[in-house]
């Protein structure tokens, strides 16, 4: 039996902000406003940097922006 592996976005989006969103909408919010926020800076700030529109951003990372 072949296991297929399927590339491309989910269901739930490309980035992490995108599948919050979508999270929200189907379960409610798992981050904060505030966080999200953040979130969404950090990505833009990727972006800028390497061009690269498929991020996904740790937790950890949201929680250090000032």
């Amino acid at each position: 039996m072949a296991n297929i592996i399927i590339s491309g976005a989910t269901l739930l989006g490309k980035t992490r902000s995108e599948q919050e969103e979508n999270l929200r909408k189907e379960w409610g919010p798992t981050l904060t406003d505030e966080q999200l926020d953040k979130l969404k800076y950090l990505e833009r700030k990727v972006k800028e940097g390497t061009g690269s529109t498929k991020n996904f951003i740790g937790a950890h990372n949201v929680d250090e922006v000032k």
